[in-house]
C-alpha cells in the first residue's frame, strides 16, 4: 500500500495528481490518498521563484498534517520569465519515502509581455476573465488537471534518474557526492580488480 498526502482540496488538482500516480505505479487499488488544503505563504499570483517557494511551503505543511506517508505532493501555479518572455506553469513538488525532493513543471502558456502588469495588479484568472475566457482549457486545449498530471509525472520520473546507474555500475545516488577525481580513482581500482580476477 502506497500512502500519498496531497496539499490541496481542489478536486481538479487532486484528479491530476492521482492520474499521474496511477500511470507511474499502475496499481490503483494499492494507493491510498489523503488531502488537506494548506497555505502557500506566497502571494495569490506568484511570479518567478515565488512559485517554487509556494510549492515547498505547502509540502512542509502537509507533512505536519499527515506524518509517515510514502509520498507528499504539492503544486503551485505561477508565471516565469525567460528571455523577456512570460509563461504560466504548474509546478509540482514531491517528497519520496526516502525523503528525496523531486520537482516537475508543466508546459507553459505564453503571456504577452505587455499584459504582465495587468496580471500583477490582479491574477491570471481575472486577466483571462477580462478577455471572456472562463477556463485556460478554452485556449490551450488542455485542462488544469492535465497540466498538473504532466508536471507530477515529470517529477516522479526524475526519481528514476536519481536511482539510475552510471556506466561504471555504481548507483548514482550513492556516489553523487564524490568529485570527478575520486570517481576516476574508483574506476581505476575496479579495472585493476577485474584484471586480477581474469588472471586468476
Amino acid at each position: 500500500m502506497i500512502k500519498v498526502a496531497i496539499a490541496t482540496k481542489s478536486a481538479e488538482k487532486i484528479a491530476g495528481i492521482k492520474e499521474a500516480m496511477y500511470r507511474i505505479y499502475k496499481a490503483k487499488q494499492e494507493i491510498q490518498f489523503y488531502y488537506k488544503a494548506v497555505e502557500s505563504g506566497v502571494s495569490i499570483q506568484p511570479f518567478g521563484e515565488e512559485t517554487y517557494l509556494g510549492a515547498i511551503n505547502r509540502l512542509h505543511k502537509i507533512k505536519k498534517e499527515f506524518p509517515e506517508m510514502d509520498y507528499y505532493v504539492s503544486c503551485e501555479a505561477g508565471i516565469e520569465e525567460t528571455f523577456g518572455q512570460f509563461f504560466n506553469v504548474q509546478v509540482v513538488c514531491v517528497e519520496t519515502r526516502d525523503r528525496k525532493t523531486l520537482w516537475g513543471k508543466s508546459a507553459g502558456l505564453s503571456i504577452p509581455p505587455e499584459h504582465i502588469e495587468k496580471i500583477k495588479a490582479g491574477t491570471l484568472d481575472s486577466y483571462l476573465r477580462g478577455k471572456g475566457i472562463s477556463k485556460i482549457e478554452e485556449i490551450t486545449g488542455m485542462s488544469r488537471r492535465e497540466f498538473i498530471t504532466q508536471a507530477t509525472e515529470l517529477a516522479l520520473a526524475s526519481e528514476k534518474l536519481q536511482r539510475s546507474r552510471n556506466n561504471w555500475g555504481f548507483d548514482t545516488s550513492i556516489v553523487s557526492f564524490l568529485n570527478v577525481k575520486t570517481l576516476h580513482i574508483i574506476k581505476k581500482n575496479v579495472r585493476d580488480t577485474q584484471f586480477r580476477s581474469q588472471k586468476n
